[in-house]
């Protein structure tokens, strides 16, 4: 078995982070203003290398039961109608949205520097479905949003004097294909509240008791780098929430887990982690096992397999584990948890998770500023689960409801813990 060697990127579409991985079809800030920087001749060659790129090099022959060559002379045409730079991105998102595939997408050159520079734009608010109604499922602290007071359990009513129905159908209009109908909400809700930094969001919200508030939250520029937050709950079980794998959190990662190696049970919250880095995700396994333990493989269309294992000896923590997911979990987090499951290292507690597991060596600049990414690797667990599509399934699944969202309550949490004293008791096979 070859050990992994290659640096693969396992970045999914969410809630959480930049319009990169929502593929927005906002205009870029460069574009609002009239700068086209692409002539024709210029749109022309990008538009083949970004077709011709996928052609060479996605992981699947069949392009999953897409005639790629008949997509190149549909959307050839477009792109001679495309009136602006912006215009003819959403033709290039429109095309690699035909695969289906989250991992495959075009990024503005906005979003390739938001990528590179390890930020986000945010509102300080995310909204989503919860019981058919478009919902504030989370608000950050010191944000525009919760000084406004803005709180989770709210309904949305309008946005930027439209109705929520109405936005939705717009950008609904303009979605590009993905990996599943989990994803293509997450993208629908991040697109719905997109802009440029510096922009408003104006939202109207229902509050609990029926009355209106109504807010103008400014889009800004935040980080959008990994970070680990660990605590102890009542209960003495250890909780750790992980962002983003991206290297080097695993150096936080393991301090966090040393800080609770005494803890008779540990919670890893991977609510709205979309992915990261193949490599973070296999050494931070590591800390839970004390021998080589297959976590998949890597395949390109070539039939080249890139393995995965943990290392030896490297285990920090043996008791039990649950593992926290929603469908804003995606790729690197469902890697992480859908092995760990089959493993029976862990449970899995939440809601089913993106079905976004698909990998991509690099970020492709082509002239503009602008980037492609391809998945040019399929994924296979040890049990031969591919995950993209599906999802992972949790042992428990916890709907979201509007309540618990309005009284604070983290029913994935309190379930996790139950499930987290059923194990107390039981002599786990995976112990070694």
């Amino acid at each position: 078995m070859r050990r992994f060697t290659r640096h693969i990127t396992l970045l999914a579409v969410t809630l959480a982070i930049i319009a990169t991985g929502a593929q927005s079809f906002a205009p870029a800030s460069a574009h609002a203003i009239g700068q086209e920087l692409l002539s024709l001749k210029d749109r022309v060659e990008v538009f083949e290398e970004v077709w011709e790129t996928v052609y060479e090099k996605y992981y699947d022959a069949s392009f999953n039961g897409v005639d790629w060559r008949a997509v190149r002379n549909r959307y050839r045409p477009l792109v001679e109608e495309a009136a602006t730079d912006a215009d003819f991105y959403v033709v290039l998102k429109r095309m690699v949205g035909e695969l289906r595939d989250a991992h495959t997408r075009f990024h503005t050159p906005d979003q390739r520097r938001e990528r590179e520079r390890l930020q986000a734009v945010s509102t300080g608010v995310s909204l989503f479905e919860v019981e058919g109604k478009t919902v504030v499922v989370a608000v950050e602290a010191d944000s525009d949003a919760s000084r406004a007071g803005v709180e989770p359990g709210m309904i949305v009513l309008t946005i930027d004097g439209k109705p929520v129905a109405e936005r939705l159908a717009e950008a609904r209009a303009s979605v590009a294909g993905t990996s599943s109908d989990r994803a293509i909400r997450l993208r629908l809700y991040r697109m719905i509240t997109d802009g440029d930094p510096g922009s408003t969001l104006r939202l109207r919200l229902a509050r609990a008791d029926g009355s209106s508030i109504d807010v103008a939250l400014t889009r800004r520029i935040v980080a959008d780098a990994a970070v680990v937050t660990e605590r102890r709950l009542a209960s003495g079980y250890g909780y750790i929430r992980l962002t983003l794998w991206k290297s080097p959190v695993r150096k936080d990662f393991k301090k966090a887990l040393e800080h609770l190696r005494d803890a008779p049970g540990v919670l890893l919250d991977l609510r709205g982690n979309p992915g990261g880095e193949a490599d973070e995700v296999v050494k931070i396994a590591s800390l839970f096992f004390n021998a080589h333990v297959s976590f998949g493989r890597f395949s390109k269309r070539s039939g080249k397999a890139i393995y995965l294992r943990t290392d030896n000896d490297d285990r920090v923590y043996k008791g039990p584990l649950a593992i926290l997911v929603n469908e804003g979990s995606g790729s690197g987090s469902e890697l992480f948890a859908g092995v760990m499951q089959e493993l029976g290292r862990a449970a899995v507690v939440g809601r089913r998770s993106c079905g976004c597991v698909l990998g991509i060596s690099e970020f492709k600049k082509v002239k503009g500023g602008g980037e492609l990414a391809v998945s040019e690797y399929g994924y296979l667990s040890p049990q031969e689960n591919s995950f993209e599509g599906t999802g992972v399934i949790p042992d428990k699944t916890v709907e979201l409801t509007i309540s618990d969202l309005q009284s604070r309550r983290d029913a994935v949490l309190e379930e996790a813990e139950r499930v987290l004293r059923a194990k107390a008791d039981t002599r786990l096979s995976w112990r070694r």
